[in-house]
């Protein structure tokens, strides 16, 4: 049985505080994401298919097995194209760029943080264009633009509860954004990082398992104690197959990844919370929100381990 999670802590703001824009992308994110996976999981599958009726097909009478085999291994071929020109991938991975940069812009408005300074004269012009200039990159990489007119474009996606946020004193900012945002991903992150790691260590053993199987059938057919399947090559391609789910789910570097940027964040919300002045805010803040920032997690999965 599995630890159990941290709950997160309750937050005063909700979706639907933040800009609409935030949650179409953060729903479409979700969706090519679910798309993404279930075409590997279905493609993996129908491989591993192919391969059962092509260790079988010495042993059965007929044709048939010989043809189900060549048929699913047809339907690879058609399922790895079909996944290559859908790029659900890469339409997941710009939608949730988008997503959190709404947010990560929302929050820096909010709290005077980053380029939303205090002293800034025009603080939605500034949100306008950092927000459609960023935008603008993404859309080159997949992103869908679901907004119809104007008014929904930069200074439209400011809700009435983020300007409400933003007019309120240093002190109540403070204390919003050290407790709905940092703690509340501190808790995100720190939850993130057991479940792939539990994730990481179940498939490490199912793998381990059908390896050491495959070893045990080798051996068992080298006595002649097997029949003449080939049990050890399909349970080293189930084994293999395995190995390929953990390397697009990316257990392993997630959990390490996720350690750390919590790790991080928990100091960020200490400093902010004593050592950090006003004056120094809005820097604290950028660097808060760098380290939450999918950037900055895709390079920890990529170099951090």
């Amino acid at each position: 049985m599995g630890a159990a999670t941290t709950p997160v802590p309750s937050t005063t703001l909700d979706e639907r505080d933040l800009p609409p824009l935030f949650q179409v992308s953060d729903r479409w994110a979700l969706r090519h994401q679910s798309d993404s996976f279930r075409a590997v999981r279905t493609h993996l599958l129908v491989l591993l298919l192919a391969t059962t009726a092509a260790v079988f097909t010495e042993q059965a009478s007929g044709h048939v097995m010989a043809v189900c085999a060549a048929l699913l291994y047809a339907l690879t071929i058609v399922l790895g194209l079909s996944t290559s020109r859908r790029r659900s991938r890469a339409h997941w991975q710009a939608h949730r760029a988008a997503a959190e940069l709404l947010k990560s812009l929302a929050w820096q408005y909010m709290v005077h943080g980053g380029p939303f300074r205090s002293d800034v004269v025009d603080p939605d012009a500034v949100f306008a264009e950092r927000l459609e200039e960023r935008l603008r990159e993404l859309r080159a990489c997949g992103w869908e633009d679901s907004r119809d007119g104007v008014r929904e474009r930069g200074r439209g996606q400011i809700t009435p509860r983020m300007r409400a946020e933003r007019a309120k004193s240093y002190a109540a900012r403070r204390d919003l954004y050290l407790r709905d945002r940092l703690l509340e991903q501190t808790v995100w992150y720190k939850n993130r990082a057991s479940r792939a790691h539990r994730a990481a260590a179940r498939w490490s053993t199912v793998t381990a398992a059908l390896t050491l199987f495959a070893l045990a059938a080798a051996l068992l057919r080298t006595v002649g104690m097997l029949g003449g399947a080939d049990l050890a090559g399909l349970l080293s391609a189930a084994a293999a197959a395995g190995v390929a789910w953990q390397e697009v789910q990316r257990h392993g570097p997630l959990t390490h990844a996720h350690s750390i940027i919590e790790q991080d964040l928990e100091t960020a919300r200490i400093a902010m919370s004593t050592t950090v002045t006003e004056a120094g805010w809005a820097e604290a803040v950028e660097e808060a929100e760098r380290l939450m920032s999918p950037a900055h997690t895709e390079w920890l999965v990529r170099f951090g381990t």
